[in-house]
């Protein structure tokens, strides 16, 4: 790994007045939303990447020099800030009432004459494009100490890898990934772009619009049935779209049962990655437990557990009900002593379960004795 500090990829330094810079609509923490005008953007940033704090620190503190602005030529004498747009947001919010009020960051502090002079023009270093920065962007938020989420990571190591030529090998090593995770997540990036421009799928329609559990998918991807089940091979699984045409439809399926549709009120099958994922994959290898799926005959919250139920022999149904009887008898009877003050409901509730029992070992017997009959 290529080691990374602030001081070495110093480009030109110099102080820029506020209307100069502009908030990037590449920026890979917009990766999952449809935000490309400099309004939309403030707008995601002020309600989903918790500007307040930095507002404050701000407020008390000023801008630090230190910190300036990663930032590339646009046009007409302005530029994209690369590096640092929640910093230019909470300026931008700190200094415009009206702002505040759009964004509902109303709470903002009230800062002094002396520092809203002060940051009307904002310390920044220039460089050249984006591909002289990536290496550090690439260290610092997706292997480094200040995090993007995943889909934003992925975003990012898709971009460096399609407009800059670099290979997702090389990515690797230079961001320090031991795990092979810049290769999973940019598979996984690819399935949702391609699902995008395929119309089955919308990152802004998932059903928990808050967050965007992106290592769902990825986790998934990785998986050998999953890539069956997406028809994905060793031969696509590079490509920038992996998924063959005539297993568009199966793609979009997946991503319904691990995000849902808001727009449809469908709640995701997936709600956590384990067991869930496992119990998905199981479910898409057997015909009859996916056409369950496919049929949507349960409710969300139990459709994955019926589906592992159909896709299970009938025999190890009847073995892990009955243990599973047997273990909640066995609980129930420790609280007899305690529990049971002589209601009636709840004696019928017994007698019901002791018929329930006796008729299930009866149908065991009769079935055992007729074997035999047959073989005599």
């Amino acid at each position: 790994m290529v080691e990374m500090d602030y001081a070495r990829i110093q480009g030109r330094a110099e102080p820029v007045a506020l209307p100069r810079l502009f908030l990037d609509d590449q920026n890979p923490r917009l990766s999952s939303y449809e935000a490309r005008t400099q309004d939309a953007i403030l707008d995601v940033l002020a309600r989903e990447m918790s500007l307040g704090e930095l507002a404050l620190s701000i407020a008390a503190n000023g801008f630090y020099e230190t910190e300036r602005l990663l930032v590339v030529p646009r046009e007409e004498d302005t530029y994209t800030v690369v590096e640092g747009n929640r910093r230019l947001a909470a300026v931008q919010l700190l200094l415009d009432e009206k702002k505040r009020q759009k964004t509902k960051t109303t709470d903002f502090p009230i800062i002094s004459l002396q520092l809203r002079q002060d940051l009307k023009t904002l310390p920044v270093s220039v460089f050249q494009d984006r591909k002289q920065l990536w290496p550090y962007l690439g260290f610092r938020h997706v292997n480094g100490p200040r995090d993007w989420d995943s889909f934003a990571k992925a975003q990012y190591i898709a971009d460096v890898h399609e407009k800059y030529g670099i290979p997702i090998e090389e990515i690797t090593e230079r961001i320090g990934d031991q795990f092979s995770t810049a290769t999973r997540m940019y598979l996984g990036y690819r399935l949702v772009r391609q699902a995008q421009d395929a119309g089955v799928f919308s990152a802004e329609d998932r059903y928990y619009e808050k967050r965007f559990y992106f290592s769902h998918l990825y986790t998934a991807a990785d998986s050998p049935g999953y890539q069956r089940f997406l028809g994905i091979t060793k031969s696509t699984v590079g490509r920038r779209n992996p998924v063959p045409r005539k297993f568009i439809p199966q793609l979009g399926e997946l991503l319904l049962w691990i995000y849902g549709s808001k727009k449809d009120s469908v709640p995701p099958i997936v709600r956590s990655q384990n067991p869930d994922l496992m119990k998905l994959r199981q479910a898409i290898a057997d015909p009859q437990a996916l056409q369950s799926l496919r049929q949507g005959n349960f409710r969300q919250e139990e459709a994955l557990d019926r589906a592992i139920e159909i896709a299970q022999p009938d025999d190890k149904l009847l073995r892990d009900n009955l243990e599973k009887a047997k273990y909640d008898l066995r609980e129930a009877n420790k609280f007899v002593t305690l529990g049971f003050k002589g209601e009636k409901d709840l004696q019928d509730l017994a007698d019901e379960v002791y018929k329930l029992a006796l008729g299930v070992q009866q149908r065991m017997n009769d079935f055992h004795l007729a074997g035999k009959r047959q073989v005599g």
